[in-house]
């Protein structure tokens, strides 16, 4: 029997060039189709809630960037947008223009992104698409609140973990942009909101395990971005004349504890603590208007001293301290019951959703602070056009509900967890479980301290679950590489891994080499030739380059089949 060697180009289990060119739309072509769809119904929104909605932490920051009184109330990064665009245009309808814009260019970053991992292109497109049209979403994005920015890291950041996971098949794990655009994203994240420390904390300790040979990298992004955020609080800001607030608000919650726990058990305080709640308010204040769900009948109530308050945080605090040392189960229910919004679907409490432009004028009365010219300049709502208002106001209107499906972002990240969960145990790759890390590390922020049942806390969990629902239809096989631009020089588009030339359509093309045990006419047994890989003369590859392989599957050698009957 002569040995056969038998070479010739096969084409990648992605197929043909042609057929993935046709099946794959080309990465800058999806990123352009989706800002552009999503900007256009977010200029919808703009246009119908011109320039904004306030709340009265809008007004707030307002107040800060027109009379120049600033403090750390708010997070300054905001409140430095505010300004920004009240300097700049004399409103805010370029702040909440721009709002817009990053929106939808971090929906097409996160879709280009996590398109990589597999799935229909319709399917991201129709996910970025959804998204935007609902009104929870869309009237949340030209809200004037610090909430906004802090979403928007969050799609961008799924963006780059989406890459991460994806390059762990395909190229170096984490690349120098990459690890600058979590760093960014991060530390916006920490400046963005007052829990963006612990966000940022719970996601990096969650992702770093999770991405083998990142985890350093990962890790030292989450720091650094705390840092820089701490950093900034603790030295840039009293550098510039930034006040400390004298605001009890990070402390709201321990007085809603002492006043669930002062209702159940008045007889468990001490002398001293009693007294302490008698100084901020009448005894039976404390015990009328307890209730786990939200601080706010405690706290902002005219019986309630909040300037008495803030003077006796400390005592506060440690009076806090003994409720929980005596009674630590008082405290863990009323938190896990204040924390509802973050891990409850279904509706408690009474929800709080996106402001109206009909509450801005009470808000403007309720606080004489509002009552300034330069704020009431700025603070109004004129939509640019009657028909958009109103046809915005008929779609709020009939897209208002069920609470547990468009206004709990509760609900988003558990689908949000089955959908990861599932793909990644279909492809036995850990790594996919990174994409679930955001929604956790909010849910968890959230559960540890919360105030009320506002669904802006947990507006970040609803946009990304919505992104990754297509996921579900990835299946369990990966993609082949599919990226927006070369890594390396084995996976450049069109080049050999082995170094040799390039071949047709862009994409490598296998050289088969096999040795093929083949044997005489007169000497082939009666059944079925070798098994073996042979070239056929007469048939050739799609693009001429050569003659074809054929594969026969299942053909054994003569050898093969003398060593079975010898052992049987």
């Amino acid at each position: 029997m002569a040995p056969e060697v038998a070479t010739g180009p096969v084409w990648s289990p992605a197929g043909p060039p042609e057929a993935v060119a046709r099946r794959r739309l080309a990465a800058p072509v999806v990123a352009g189709t989706t800002y552009a769809l999503a900007q256009a119904v977010l200029l919808f929104w703009w246009a119908a809630r011109y320039p904004g909605l306030f709340s009265p932490d809008s007004l707030d920051h307002v107040w800060q960037a027109t009379t120049g009184d600033w403090n750390t109330h708010h997070p300054i990064s905001y409140t430095a947008l505010v300004w920004l665009s009240i300097h700049l245009t004399g409103g805010v309808g370029a702040l909440t223009l721009a709002q817009t814009c990053a929106l939808a260019a971090g929906l097409a970053y996160a879709v280009t992104g996590l398109r990589r991992l597999g799935g229909p292109t319709w399917g991201w497109l129709a996910a970025a698409l959804t998204v935007v049209v609902l009104p929870p979403v869309g009237t949340f994005v030209v809200c004037v609140w610090k909430d906004v920015p802090f979403v928007i890291c969050h799609v961008f950041l799924l963006g780059t973990l989406a890459r991460l996971v994806a390059r762990r098949r395909d190229g170096p794990l984490f690349s120098r942009p990459l690890f600058w655009a979590a760093l960014v994203e991060l530390t916006l994240i920490c400046l963005f909101r007052q829990n963006g420390f612990l966000v940022v904390a719970i996601v990096a300790a969650l992702v770093a395990p999770l991405v083998r040979g990142a985890a350093v990298r990962i890790l030292l992004a989450g720091v650094a971005a705390a840092s820089v955020a701490l950093l900034t609080n603790w030295l840039l800001l009293p550098t510039l004349g930034v006040r400390d607030s004298d605001s009890i608000v990070a402390y709201e919650a321990f007085l809603g504890d002492l006043a669930i726990g002062y209702a159940q058990r008045p007889a468990g305080f001490p002398a001293a603590d009693v007294g302490l709640l008698a100084r901020v308010a009448p005894l039976a204040h404390w015990r009328g208007s307890a209730d786990c769900h939200t601080v706010d009948p405690t706290v902002y109530h005219v019986d309630f001293d909040r300037r008495v308050a803030a003077e006796h945080r400390d005592e506060f605090l440690s009076a806090w301290r003994r409720l929980a040392g005596r009674d630590p189960g008082t405290v863990l229910r009323a938190r896990v019951c204040r924390g509802s919004i973050a891990w409850r679907p279904t509706p408690a409490g009474g929800l709080r959703g996106n402001p109206t432009a009909w509450a801005l004028p009470v808000y403007l009365e309720r606080d004489p602070r509002f009552d300034r010219p330069a704020i009431r300049k700025v603070a109004y709502s004129r939509p640019l056009g009657e028909p958009v208002a109103e046809l915005a106001d008929r779609l709020a209107g009939r897209i208002s509900g069920p609470q547990w499906l468009l206004w709990r972002g509760a609900t988003w990240a558990y689908l949000a967890y089955l959908t990861v969960g599932l793909v990644a145990w279909l492809r036995r790759d850990r790594s996919l479980l990174a994409l679930a890390a955001l929604s956790l590390g909010n849910q968890l922020s959230v559960l540890a301290v919360n105030n009320a049942q506002a669904a802006r806390y947990m507006a970040a969990p609803f946009v990304l679950g919505v992104l990754l629902l297509p996921l579900a239809l990835a299946g369990r096989t990966p993609p082949g590489p599919d990226r927006e631009g070369p890594e390396r020089a084995g996976d450049r588009p069109g080049a050999d891994p082995s170094g040799g030339p390039a071949s047709s359509g862009g994409w490598s093309a296998l050289r088969v080499t096999d040795l093929t045990v083949g044997a005489g006419a007169a000497a082939a047994p009666a059944g079925p030739p070798a098994t073996g890989v042979a070239a056929d003369p007469g048939a050739a590859n799609p693009d001429g380059s050569g003659p074809a392989v054929r594969v026969r599957p299942g053909w054994r050698s003569a050898g093969r089949r003398r060593r079975g009957r010898s052992a049987r």
